[in-house]
């Protein structure tokens, strides 16, 4: 399988760099200008107020915080799943960054669902070519993704092992050289 938006990024087990030991990254947009994704398996213990000083109400009490890579960790993202939001920019793939805060405000005033939120701070970035020099080394584990995964406000604690060891949807045990 090869790099696309929507795969995950399994941090192969050989992988030691701390930014990505034990990372699972969801792939949003892979191209000649490089690939962005988001580590999906680091979740951030803390309200959204706490970290966001113009956070709508509607999602200020959310835990819905996560460590998104290793570029930019300043800077954050929401993304979410709902394309037709007033002012949000769609990533792809069923995936849409931002938009009007009163609206987003309003629309998850009763918290995280399947559609998100989800504040990344932070992203994972490669170079063009890079990321495929990375697979070629053996760095990393092509899998399919889910939205969801992207997306959960309550990520699976072991989600980087049930990769690993094939647990995930029937897939089959990677090949480790």
């Amino acid at each position: 399988m090869d790099p696309a938006p929507g795969i995950l990024l399994v941090a192969s087990p050989q992988l030691t760099d701390a930014n990505f030991l034990h990372a699972v990254i969801y792939l949003v947009d892979h191209g000649e200008k490089g690939s962005l994704g988001f580590i999906v398996n680091r979740p951030l213990d803390v309200h959204l107020r706490e970290i966001w000083t113009e956070v709508p109400a509607g999602l200020a009490s959310m835990r819905a915080a996560a460590e998104g890579g290793p570029v930019e960790r300043n800077k954050g993202l929401l993304l979410h799943g709902i394309l037709d939001l007033p002012g949000a920019q769609p990533m792809g793939a069923g995936i849409a960054v931002g938009g009007d805060v009163d609206a987003l405000g309003q629309r998850f005033q009763n918290g995280c669902d399947d559609s998100g939120p989800r504040l990344f701070l932070g992203h994972s970035g490669w170079m063009p070519g890079q990321l495929e020099d990375e697979l070629r080394e053996g760095a990393w584990i092509v899998r399919p993704g889910r939205r969801e995964w992207l997306l959960d406000c309550a990520p699976v604690e072991n989600l980087w092992q049930m990769m690993i060891d094939g647990r995930v949807g029937g897939l089959p045990r990677p090949s480790v050289n």
